[in-house]
């Protein structure tokens, strides 16, 4: 078979995958968008845990809307880095202009083990005792601001029969032409559709049965973990329960980024799925295929041109182009089927076709690049905190930037 006989159905089973992954996505939504209406009475008691390192651009309202749920009984429990972090008194700043609904425990982190990372070791904290007061526990990231009815929606989709783990997910809607923040919505869209087609959770919003958190091995994961949602697809394996995505979950997130940030925050993102998922050697296969199936193409156009076979050239650079015309293109398809389940609500305007380029093809440009990183990772950075990664459950805290007396840099996105 000849190079360009490879590239063309390359490009075209490529093309051809993402179109069927985002129908699917969209199918998704729209039987979603048919669950019953959120019940007060769902799993109750519950609790929601907030783990904070840092300062985040909206973390006033995040607490605000914590404290506000129209659920009939809950607690909220806001574990804090240290006393010296600067959420801490953004956290009180926030508290004293409401008055919440519900019980609120905010608390500084008490122990730092050196055999996980710290926003598990916050979870942990935050569940003590959760399995014996309360029927479900919420997590919550100070990225997303969740609406009076958060709680009480989770609480109803996991009240449904089988369904152990009930999960949103986030969308990007820049608030500026930075580059970066395109490309981070560029990169997110793709991973929106397969997160959500693969069963990958997202702990910004999610909550799971207490009851799970010792027959599944929850506890006993999280202590040895780096990140405590991705790997909740493996563990209910064969316990007869299942993860459910909820679209009317789905947070959007205006929190901008510069490029430079970007391509360790994906790396980051992607080291997760690499160590907990086992759609990991679909995610990495299908990520790394588009920018080789592109090069490949170029380079046998260039051979082409230069044997003086036009025609040859005409058709690869057709197929490169529906190729590449498809990224933007599916990019404001995922945009819309997002909108039509929580734009109405939300106010956020359709992307310009012109940032919609950039960001696609900006995020398909260090999308191969990530990948690699990730693959080979071996230690990390994650707000601060390095920890040297010997495998999915061999994690080891070796530096922490932030002393007592220091605060940890303000970062563009929650712990």
């Amino acid at each position: 078979m000849t190079l360009e006989l490879v590239c063309m159905i390359s490009l075209l089973v490529i093309t051809a995958t993402q179109v069927v992954l985002v129908g699917w996505f969209a199918w998704i939504c729209r039987r979603g968008a048919g669950q019953p209406p959120a019940d007060a009475r769902c799993l109750s008691p519950a609790r929601v845990i907030l783990c904070l390192r840092g300062s985040d651009p909206f973390l006033g309202d995040t607490i605000r809307a914590a404290v506000a749920q129209d659920h009939p009984e809950y607690e909220l429990r806001v574990v804090v880095d240290s006393r010296d972090d600067p959420a801490w008194a953004e956290v009180e700043a926030a508290l004293a202009t409401v008055t919440p609904r519900c019980r609120v425990v905010v608390e500084p982190l008490e122990q730092r083990p050196a055999t996980s990372s710290l926003k598990c070791a916050s979870l942990l904290q935050g569940l003590c005792g959760a399995e014996h007061d309360t029927a479900m526990v919420a997590l919550l990231d100070a990225d997303v601001v969740p609406a009076p009815t958060w709680l009480r929606t989770l609480g109803t989709v996991l009240d449904a029969e089988g369904c152990g783990v009930a999960t949103g997910n986030r969308w990007y809607a820049p608030p500026d032409r930075e580059l970066g923040s395109w490309a981070r919505a560029g990169w997110n869209a793709g991973a929106l559709v397969q997160m959500v087609c693969f069963g990958i959770p997202w702990g910004g919003t999610l909550a799971v049965r207490s009851s799970l958190l010792e027959s599944a091995g929850l506890r006993v994961k999280w202590a040895a973990a780096f990140c405590e949602d991705t790997l909740l697809s493996a563990a209910l394996a064969g316990t007869g329960w299942h993860v459910r995505f909820v679209p009317s979950l789905i947070a959007v997130n205006r929190e901008s980024v510069t490029l430079a940030a970007l391509l360790p925050w994906i790396t980051r993102q992607l080291l997760t799925a690499r160590l907990y998922h086992p759609a990991w050697p679909v995610v990495a296969l299908f990520g790394l295929s588009a920018p080789l199936a592109v090069m490949a193409t170029a380079l046998a156009i260039g051979l082409a041109l230069a044997r003086g076979d036009a025609a040859a050239a005409a058709v690869l650079g057709g197929c490169l182009i529906v190729f590449l015309a498809s990224l933007p293109t599916l990019f404001l398809w995922i945009e819309r089927v997002v909108m039509q389940t929580v734009g109405a609500r939300r106010g956020t305007a359709a992307p310009p076709l012109a940032d919609a380029v950039r960001g696609t093809f900006s995020a398909q440009a260090i999308y191969g690049s990530a990948i690699l990183r990730a693959l080979a990772l071996t230690s990390t950075q994650w707000r601060g905190v390095t920890y040297d990664i010997g495998g999915p459950f061999d994690i080891r805290l070796v530096a922490d930037a932030a002393a007592p007396s220091t605060a940890p840099p303000a970062p563009q996105h929650s712990l």
